[in-house]
């Protein structure tokens, strides 16, 4: 893979999202095992964030439906 991204001059992140059920979150840059702040993420990583986002949302609010159906 960092061959695929080496020749493609394209920056690299390595990252890991931990999503929590109140809605917190961490991302934790693997390379130096410290946070990693929402707003610097760009590109691939932060469409990767909305689109767990959205989905996460989508069924907090399915449960909710059918709690009160």
């Amino acid at each position: 893979m960092e061959k695929i991204l080496n020749t493609a001059d394209s920056y690299w992140l390595d990252l890991t999202f931990k999503f929590f059920e109140d809605g917190s979150l961490t991302i934790i840059d693997n390379y130096t095992e410290l946070h990693f702040p929402l707003s610097n993420l760009k590109g691939a990583a932060f469409d990767f964030y909305v689109k767990q986002r959205i989905t996460m949302i989508r069924a907090n609010l399915e449960a909710k439906i059918l709690q009160t159906a």
